[in-house]
């Protein structure tokens, strides 16, 4: 997951999707290059990589969500309760 809540900050949290809580792996300033901040906001969601296209190509799909605004800890949080709780992988 990752979040922006500050005009120079970002966040990045990360789970199991079978077990456990969200860990918080970086918290802090956006990258120095140009072009991440001001934070722009554009472009899209894209929930998979890799992969070309055909029946035995591989790759990686992710589960997402796009909110309004920067949810607290309590709704990612819960989000990730309902992950573990739907069951991936049994």
């Amino acid at each position: 997951m990752v979040k922006g809540p500050a005009a120079n900050t970002f966040a990045i949290k990360g789970g199991n999707a079978q077990s456990g809580t969200l860990t918080t792996m970086y918290n802090g300033p956006r990258p120095t290059p140009s072009g991440y901040y001001p934070k722009r906001l554009q472009g899209a969601i894209i929930l998979g990589t890799g992969g070309d296209g055909s029946n035995g190509g591989t790759g990686t799909f992710f589960e997402g969500a796009m909110t309004t605004g920067n949810p607290g800890d309590a709704v990612d949080d819960a989000i990730q309760a309902n992950i573990v709780a739907a069951g991936y992988g049994k």
